[in-house]
């Protein structure tokens, strides 16, 4: 057992698949940062470890066209936790995505580099087609057969990905000023 989490959490526990490296997905959006931590990269996803900070990193983006100082710095200080939760549970690959926020900023390579650096990975900035896209992906995984509509109201954009993928710049974080 690792001697910081319990039993749960360590990724060498009875009950873990031998050899498997637990997999991380680091969610940058305009509202929140959020780490998940799986058992490992599988279709079905065991997770392991699910923490989400408040950090209104897309507030003023709309109206500045740049990040904040004070939500860059909230950011980036749950980020460093993420960061050594990260190598507390030895996991193998982190997948780093940032949305509408962090695409939309004047000075976004200056957060981006910051991030890379604390998490010793590769940011994605997601298009807004590829957040659309993903969005779908993520909310029809788990339904068969599925035919609708499925829509993601996010901090910077509504994605609607129907037959072609729409993204809308509206949000929470449109009418924030």
């Amino acid at each position: 057992m690792n001697k910081f989490w319990g039993v749960d959490a360590d990724p060498t526990a009875q009950g873990r698949i031998k050899g498997a490296k637990p997999v991380a997905v680091l969610d940058i959006g305009s509202n929140s940062v959020r780490l998940v931590v799986y058992e490992r990269h599988a279709r079905a996803l065991t997770p392991l470890y699910n923490e989400k900070s408040a950090c209104a990193l897309g507030r003023g983006v709309g109206q500045t066209g740049r990040l904040a100082d004070a939500n860059m710095a909230q950011a980036l200080n749950a980020i460093k936790r993420f960061a050594l939760v990260s190598r507390m549970m030895r996991v193998g690959k982190v997948f780093i995505l940032a949305t509408s926020a962090v695409r939309d900023a004047a000075n976004r390579e200056e957060f981006v580099s910051t991030v890379e650096a604390l998490m010793e990975s590769e940011v994605q900035v997601l298009s807004g087609e590829q957040e659309a896209h993903y969005a779908a992906l993520g909310a029809v995984a788990g339904i068969s057969n599925f035919a609708g509509t499925v829509g993601d109201l996010g901090g910077g954009a509504l994605s609607s990905p129907t037959s072609s993928t729409a993204m809308i710049p509206m949000g929470s974080r449109s009418s924030w000023a």
